[in-house]
């Protein structure tokens, strides 16, 4: 029911409305167990369309009153509050931006913005709406692939266009780069948060303020204003005829907690903003404002705007952050699990069985189980990134790699793997810096041959090179310090054709086209499967880690895309230097190596040969 609310033009008359709404669980108890009904005298809309309809720009006026009536949920029949709603005259084309004019009972007075805007303003946090200009729809993806079969692309719309941009919109910029990241090999494209975020400043849209509004400064330089909201439906729509599929990175725990006319507009409708029924904590605290998942009316709210972006802008899955503030594992019908369930339920009335919906939870493997229960796709599985870091930083590989390497397992649906993501440094400064790339080449086969669903940060593929201090260790969130600020812009330097760069890029490249030709790479199989973190030797038939040799040996199977079987033997050393490897195979011939081409001379189902200093071989052979 909130995607109706908000403002916009009635059909194409010119006139535009605005619809506010109110829960109250004395109409319907299911809204809300904490809170209360906002004491609202008046509630009125000021913004620069006034004029034009014979008032004053941003000045109260009678004429601008929001009605009051009682509100039906159409999709349940239940009548769950009140809605203010204002339809006015006709306005010329053109984007408009306003706000709501509270006057409460005690005549205190206040401007608050529209909870459920489809546009930022330009500023002061303004809400917007457009009057005419373009018309479209969002081209859906044509053939969804399953989760696992996904290899994902993590974007800062920001600092993925810094360089090249030139003036215009990011939104519009980054479909310059589209052909690029089809010749890379990626298939789906996880955006960082494109929604509204407090203030107009650089950031990464980890503390939302609107969630039915892109970002403003993603649509700044729009030839027409009016285009705004176009230019993400048309950036999603040529995703989608490139074969890509477009993730919707959500953050539902927590909002801006920016004050009053900054600030979230279901926080500060209420005169005391702690009698919101929308803020508060749930489970586990971390950012911003909490949203309190307890009551009906949040979880109303947050299943409306996955809705809203799944019918409208036809996204292809949704990746949760920081579900650990929204999952209380005491309250299985709460909060995390209840909204999955809700979202089930819709995509599959909908026949989108594939899309998936992963989390983000703890840095821990506890993840999976906590996936597992909620009914998620899958979880991130971080210590996949943790891990690596740690040895490559430390030039000394432990037998958890075999663990992570055996991404799927106990997974009931897909984990996300990585060695770099958007919140950690770049993992060729963990190498020692681009010059010393080739140490990451382990780590990038094993990755992309893995169990999982494989992510590539953007810039990962060229060797990019930020530093960034950890989590705990940077200091206050907003600390204008760079040396201790994390959310800083790392523009992406498309250095791809210098040594370093180049090389990377190549192997990337080889790699993630292995990936999407060969099927049996997206099955769960792995083996030696459960490995004992205290055996430092590989067992009788070569597979597992030489803690000494630095090298490690697993096998993957599963069915190609006609059906047959297809094995891979996949051999990493993460040492610097050459080391002797016998592995057993189950025949001697038919077998080549994926990365250089090489037919092993596989002999009485042994073979015994050397592998370079941090490099690999993906011995293959289909049936």
């Amino acid at each position: 029911m909130y995607e109706t609310f908000g403002a916009g033009e009635v059909g194409s008359s010119g006139k535009a409305y605005f619809r506010v709404f109110i829960p109250d669980s004395t109409l319907d108890a299911q809204q809300y167990l904490r809170g209360t009904v906002p004491p609202i005298k008046t509630l009125r809309v000021v913004g620069d369309f006034q004029a034009d309809l014979g008032s004053v720009d941003w000045t109260p006026d009678a004429a601008f009153e929001l009605t009051k009536s009682k509100f039906t949920d159409p999709a349940d029949g239940k009548t769950k509050g009140w809605l203010y709603e204002l339809t006015t005259g006709a306005l010329p084309a053109g984007f408009y931006q306003y706000k709501l004019h509270v006057t409460f009972n005690s005549g205190a007075t206040r401007l608050v913005c529209d909870p459920c805007t489809r546009y930022g303003g330009a500023e002061n946090q303004n809400s917007a709406f457009v009057i005419g200009g373009p018309k479209r729809t969002t081209t859906p993806l044509a053939d969804p692939l399953p989760p696992s079969q996904l290899v994902i692309y993590e974007l800062m719309i920001d600092d993925f266009t810094a360089q090249f941009r030139a003036g215009r919109a990011p939104l519009a910029a980054v479909v310059d780069k589209l052909a690029y990241l089809k010749t890379l090999g990626i298939n789906a494209i996880e955006f960082m948060p494109w929604t509204q975020w407090a203030g107009s400043a650089y950031d990464w849209g980890y503390t939302p303020q609107d969630y039915f509004a892109v970002a403003y400064p993603y649509t700044l330089n729009a030839a027409d204003d009016a285009e705004k909201l176009f230019l993400l439906k048309t950036l999603v729509s040529r995703c989608h005829e490139l074969g890509f599929h477009v993730i919707l990175d959500g953050v539902f725990d927590h909002v801006t907690d920016d004050g009053i006319d900054a600030g979230f507009g279901y926080r500060w409708l209420w005169e005391d903003p702690s009698q919101s029924p929308y803020c508060g904590v749930f489970a586990g605290a971390g950012y911003g404002q909490d949203l309190d998942y307890a009551n009906g009316c949040t979880l109303d709210y947050i299943a409306d705007v996955c809705r809203y972006w799944i019918d409208v802008f036809a996204i292809d899955g949704i990746r949760f952050d920081y579900t650990l503030g929204f999952y209380d594992s005491t309250r299985p019908t709460l909060g995390l699990p209840a909204l999955l369930s809700r979202l089930r339920t819709y995509l599959a009335g909908k026949g989108l069985s594939k899309f998936p919906l992963f989390i983000e939870h703890e840095w821990e493997y506890s993840s999976i189980g906590v996936a597992n229960k909620v009914g998620a796709t899958g979880c991130w599985l971080d210590p996949f990134r943790g891990e690596s870091r740690q040895y490559l930083s430390q030039r000394w590989l432990q037998t958890g790699v075999v663990r992570f390497l055996d991404a799927a397992l106990d997974v009931a649906g897909s984990a996300v793997t990585y060695i770099e993501n958007h919140d950690h440094e770049s993992f060729s400064l963990n190498a020692g810096g681009r010059d010393q790339w080739w140490r990451t080449q382990p780590y990038a086969i094993g990755l992309l041959t893995a169990a999982g669903t494989p992510l590539i940060h953007n810039g990962q593929e060229y060797a990019e090179l930020y530093p960034m201090p950890e989590p705990g260790a940077e200091g206050p969130e907003g600390s204008l310090d760079p040396a201790v600020r994390r959310i800083l812009p790392r523009p992406l330097r498309w250095t791809t054709t210098d040594g370093p760069g180049a090389a990377t890029l190549a192997l990337y490249q080889q790699l993630l086209q292995l990936r999407r030709t060969h099927l049996g790479l997206t099955s769960p199989n792995f083996h030696p499967s459960k490995w004992n973190g205290s055996d430092t030797q590989p067992d009788a038939d070569g597979f597992g880690i030489n803690q000494a040799q630095q090298t490690v040996v697993f096998h993957r199977w599963g069915n190609a895309a006609d059906g047959h079987l297809e094995k891979f033997y996949v051999v990493l050393n993460f040492s610097q230097n050459p080391q002797t490897v016998s592995l057993s195979f189950p025949e001697d011939g038919g077998w080549i190596d994926l990365l250089s081409g090489w037919s092993p001379p596989v002999s009485g189902n042994w073979l015994t040969f050397q592998v370079g200093g941090s490099w690999g071989h993906v011995f293959y052979k289909k049936y």
